[in-house]
């Protein structure tokens, strides 16, 4: 009986180890320390391991805690990883680590487990120059950097973006001179350096700076100025922001500002500019016009050699620079840089123009004049032209949708999109406007981006006769993962929003997406809400909020439940819309015949809803106009014509405004009747 139920009691056990296997090499999570202090890895997510006798960890946040950039490339799963001149790249399931270029080669390869991406410790660590050491007592890794100091998780670097840069004075100024360099930053910002874009030498370190009410941060420094040349020359420093001794070189986070410097006496006026100067780069330099309307862009159409890279204008008009990289190529290998520049003062300027060659802007310029005028009417509004033109980011990514903005001359009858391996006549076409005014045309253009990496792109317009006329600019595509939070697509459902109503976007993210964030510039939060999300498909989100400033930049962050995070910039399609106001009524002549019609020019806020023109008796003399014919900033201009019907020599009329809501303001003038 012993001996069956031995029998029994045997098999029980044997059935309980096939059933229920017994798990011999359960996974050693082990505890990672950087400069004494613990990385968190979340317990939900992969974590640092022990693997074939070696210690592998997630990548992002180890990277993360090391203060490095990462960048993914998930079709040749290369990733680079970027941080205080030091670039690694590694391809994976590989033992090879390049280090600014140099090779260097590891016992173990990363590996890849339930999508997540892990390496052996000490190929991301000692990459950097950091120590790795093994502490077996207590079963966990050190790593010590050379700083001492731990770069935290929520201090993301690529949250530290430069907003404005400017300079107090950009010329008149001469060697020795010092100026004031002020930049506004995000509040992640705790540093910032300025970089001599001649020779990439850092001019300033800054890390005191001002919190303002607004949440962004200004630094501000004195710039001692510098030129030995004899000649005059053009200095431009970028402005980068960082957090500690990590910076944010992504280009969309720096700014730059230009000034002019001269060795001896200032040179600003343009009656003391060199005519002789001409480049050997340069083929031709032309103004579209040397008369233009305050608050409207400059045209130069610069022709030179294939040597140069880009373009620079600048002009104390607009206190800024503007560069210009993209150009059209002959056959010749000449090239044709289409650049702009915005006046923004009534006066008699210059417009200087820089070559980029061999790695540096020439010390020398071309310089033109152009005289800008409040009251200037462009006469030339109906030729065949592409205006502006604009992309909310310099990206996208690939197989979705994204929107160029448009505006051109009103006898532009349809625009069409070409890549660069495109022929005219083979790409997408749009005949129809978002918003027709009498001197321009405003066009939304939405395509799919179809390949990955930096892609050119050719912008015709054409009239009735088919003549056209075209543009081009740059966009770079990006492949995104799907279980990397991205923005995909942006589309506004509210057109012509006022300040002070509601919004409402639709937002295309990955499906991994757990929270978002819209944002008034960098800082000062209008939305942040958490959002269900999985793992395998796109989903379209629907957002509503107030909007208090049309004119700012917004941006759309997206979060994962790793708080990693990927962000785009976006502007509201809209008006600011201010109480209703007669500004300025310009009477063409305030002296008229008996037969003669009355002309003027009626200047108001934009809720200005419908305008005519009445007597001094409350008689209407006009017809009621319900569009304006311009827009210039936040105002309407209005062109309106009328005929007297009194014969008295002496007349007063009455411009009343009245918005939606039957608010109304008003503006008298009078004219004299010549009989």
């Amino acid at each position: 009986m012993k001996r069956i139920t031995g029998i029994l009691m045997a098999l029980t056990m044997l059935i309980s180890v096939m059933v229920f296997p017994v798990n011999v090499s359960a996974v050693e999570y082990v505890a990672v320390y950087l400069n004494n202090q613990t990385i968190d890895f979340p317990t939900t997510d992969a974590r640092p391991q022990i693997m074939n006798n070696r210690t592998y960890v997630p990548v992002r946040k180890t990277c993360e805690a090391l203060g490095l950039q990462i960048d993914w490339n998930s079709r040749t799963e290369t990733m680079t990883l970027t941080r205080d001149g030091i670039t690694i790249a590694h391809t994976m399931r590989s033992k090879i680590v390049y280090v600014n270029g140099e090779a260097v080669t590891f016992d173990t390869p990363s590996i890849n487990t339930n999508n997540r991406i892990l390496m052996p410790i000490r190929m991301i660590a000692e990459s950097i120059g950091a120590t790795v050491t093994w502490d077996n007592p207590t079963r966990s890794v050190h790593i010590t950097t050379n700083q001492g100091t731990a770069s935290q998780p929520s201090a993301n670097v690529n949250d530290a973006v430069v907003n404005s840069v400017e300079a107090s004075k950009i010329q008149d100024i001469t060697d020795g001179d010092s100026i004031s360099i002020t930049a506004v930053c995000s509040n992640a910002a705790t540093s910032l350096k300025l970089v001599n874009t001649a020779d990439n030498k850092e001019a300033a370190s800054l890390t005191q700076y001002t919190d303002n009410s607004d949440g962004t941060r200004t630094f501000k420094t004195d710039y001692k100025c510098e030129n030995t040349t004899g000649k005059d020359i053009m200095v431009t420093l970028k402005a980068v922001p960082g957090i500690g001794t990590s910076f944010n070189e992504n280009a969309t986070a720096a700014r730059n500002v230009s000034f002019m410097v001269s060795s001896g006496k200032s040179s600003s006026s343009s009656n003391d500019k060199d005519d002789d100067y001409k480049s050997d780069y340069m083929l031709s330099c032309k103004l579209s016009s040397d008369e233009i309307k305050t608050d409207t862009s400059a045209r130069v159409k610069v022709k030179t050699t294939s040597d140069v890279k880009r373009v620079k204008l600048i002009s104390e008009a607009d206190k800024k620079s503007t560069v210009t990289s993209d150009y059209d190529e002959d056959k010749d290998g000449n090239r044709t840089f289409n650049c702009s520049i915005k006046m923004t003062e009534e006066g008699e300027w210059y417009i200087r123009v820089q070559l980029y060659v061999d790695g540096a802007y020439e010390s020398e310029y071309e310089e033109l004049d152009v005289s800008v005028d409040d009251k200037y009417k462009e006469s030339g509004s109906n030729d065949l032209e592409i205006i502006d033109m604009w992309l909310n980011n310099d990206y996208a990514y690939k197989g979705y949708t994204t929107t160029l903005f448009v505006k051109t001359s009103t006898d532009v009858d349809y625009l069409e999109l070409c890549t660069e391996d495109q022929d005219q006549g083979d790409g997408q076409v749009t005949h129809s406007t978002a918003e027709k005014y009498s001197s321009y045309y405003y066009w939304e253009f939405n395509f799919t981006v179809k390949h990955t990496g930096n892609m050119k792109f050719k912008l015709y317009a054409y009239n009735d006769d088919e003549e056209s006329v075209s543009d081009t600019f740059s966009l770079e595509g990006r492949s995104v993962s799907k279980n990397d939070p991205a923005v995909l697509e942006i589309e506004q459902k509210t057109n012509s929003i006022i300040e002070g109503e509601t919004a409402k976007f639709n937002f295309v993210t990955t499906g991994c997406v757990s929270r978002i964030r819209i944002s008034r510039g960098t800082s000062g939060s209008v939305y942040d809400e958490k959002v269900s999300s999985s793992s395998n498909t796109d989903k379209t989100h629907s957002v509503e909020f107030e909007v208090n400033d049309i004119n700012a930049d917004y941006y759309i962050t997206v979060y994962d439940d790793d708080e990693d995070f990927d962000r785009a910039m976006f502007k509201i399609t809209g008006d600011a819309e201010e109480e209703i106001e007669v500004r300025d009524v310009d009477v063409e002549e305030d002296e008229i015949g008996y037969n003669d019609d009355v002309n003027l020019t009626v200047r108001t806020s934009n809720s200005a809803y419908r305008v005519w023109v009445e007597t001094s008796r409350g008689t209407q003399v006009s017809k009621i106009y319900k569009e304006p014919d311009d827009i210039d900033d936040s105002d309407y201009i209005w062109n309106i014509n009328f005929s007297p019907i009194d014969t008295d020599t002496r007349q007063t009329f009455t411009v009343i405004a009245e918005d939606e809501n039957k608010e109304r303001d008003e503006d008298s003038f009078r004219i004299t009747i010549k009989r």
